[in-house]
């Protein structure tokens, strides 16, 4: 009998303790990086609502590259190109990367030409070279133009691009010649990349 009420007791105990409410979960905890980065993204998109063309280039970086955020190349996108329509070189250079191969935006090898060649003008070599090699390997084009290719390969070279230096004697080697260039063609566009220098350089 004692035995029985002895089980009973603990059967009841464990039953007890069993509809007991578990205690509540530790939060996880914060990674002081990571909260930072977050304070940092939402810092900055606050402050590119007020139209700062660094923040908003510098919004369109954190978006890219999801830092405290996630990764969206569309936001991205729209924040260079908020950049880039008030003239920040970085930024046109970046949406002329972003169109030219579809990021964040639909793939349009014009306006990639078009972005390219602004920032381009304004001597950023990065420019300079994504726009020579659209010349060059015939990227929206009808035709290849290796005039133009070889006249911002030239530009880019009298900036330091040792890309461009590296590359323009392979076209001297294949493409400047006839029948693909005349000598006429050449002399033009060394001409044009030359002037373009030394009005550069009065800047």
């Amino acid at each position: 009998m004692k035995t029985l009420l002895i089980s009973t007791l603990l059967i009841a105990l464990n039953a007890g303790a069993q509809n007991k409410p578990a205690p509540p979960a530790k939060p996880a905890p914060v990674n002081p990086a990571i909260a930072a980065a977050k304070a940092k993204f939402e810092s900055v998109k606050a402050a590119a609502a007020q139209g700062d063309v660094a923040t908003l280039h510098e919004l369109g970086d954190l978006y890219y590259t999801g830092k405290g955020t996630g990764r969206n190349y569309a936001e991205a996108y729209k924040a260079y190109l908020a950049a880039a329509e008030k003239g920040h070189v970085i930024s046109e250079s970046t949406v002329g990367w972003m169109c030219r191969n579809g990021q964040g935006t639909a793939r349009d090898y014009k306006k990639s030409m078009e972005w390219y060649t602004k920032a381009a003008e304004k001597g950023h070599v990065e420019s300079q070279l994504g726009l020579a090699e659209l010349y060059y390997n015939q990227v929206g084009l009808p035709a290849r133009d290796y005039p133009a290719a070889y006249k911002w390969y030239l530009i880019a070279d009298g900036l330091g691009s040792k890309v461009a230096k590296a590359f323009l004697p392979r076209m001297q080697q294949t493409v400047l010649k006839e029948p693909k260039v005349t000598a006429a063609e050449k002399a033009s566009a060394e001409k044009a990349a030359a002037d373009w220098l030394a009005a550069y350089s009065k800047k």
